[in-house]
């Protein structure tokens, strides 16, 4: 808690962004999971594509496929809504740890202009050492949220695979269905 007093209002930012960032994280791993779950048993975004295909049996295949590609297209967007806020705040962190450091560094120098002549490196130091210490928070947090949006990024980028997958044999088992069912020459 004494590093976040010393690093000012940015540092109550940054410590807000952290605290947003792990909370969206936390909600799209669980939901991803739940999803993922949902997927395996044929359940959830495959449900609604396997009943899209009922649905519009006889359907040409070439737009079926269109069809199915677009709903699924529109369920993997839906899945990974939230993960650009925390790419968002890998981008931000940096910059506001940043803008702390500078903010830090014109109150170091302020009070080595206010002293006169006689500069105490203890002073200086001690302003630098503030300084920095939102640079680091800016840091650790981006890093760890840059983590964290290619982690989840890599299982939506898994799950639309499997569903992409998994509607094409369902397709094939339309096309089958479909010549199965057509008069004999």
């Amino acid at each position: 808690m004494e590093w976040l007093d010393k690093s000012g209002v940015v540092g109550y930012i940054l410590a807000g962004i952290s605290v947003v960032t792990l909370a969206v994280f936390l909600e799209r791993f669980f939901m991803l999971q739940l999803e993922r779950y949902r997927i395996k048993k044929g359940a959830g975004i495959m449900a609604k594509i396997k009943m899209l295909i009922d649905d519009n049996f006889g359907m040409n295949i070439s737009r079926l496929e269109d069809l199915v590609s677009f709903r699924a297209e529109e369920e993997i967007e839906r899945i990974s809504s939230g993960i650009g806020l925390i790419r968002l705040s890998s981008a931000v962190s940096p910059l506001l740890g940043l803008l702390g450091t500078v903010l830090g560094m014109i109150e170091s120098f302020k009070q080595v202009s206010e002293m006169g002549g006689s500069v105490k490196p203890a002073v200086l130091a001690s302003g630098i050492w503030v300084a920095l210490l939102t640079t680091a928070e800016g840091l650790v947090i981006a890093i760890t949220a840059f983590l964290m949006h290619h982690y989840l990024q890599f299982v939506v980028s898994r799950i639309g695979k499997y569903i992409i997958r998994e509607a094409d044999k369902q397709i094939i088992g339309v096309q089958n269905d479909s010549a199965e069912s057509q008069p004999q020459k």
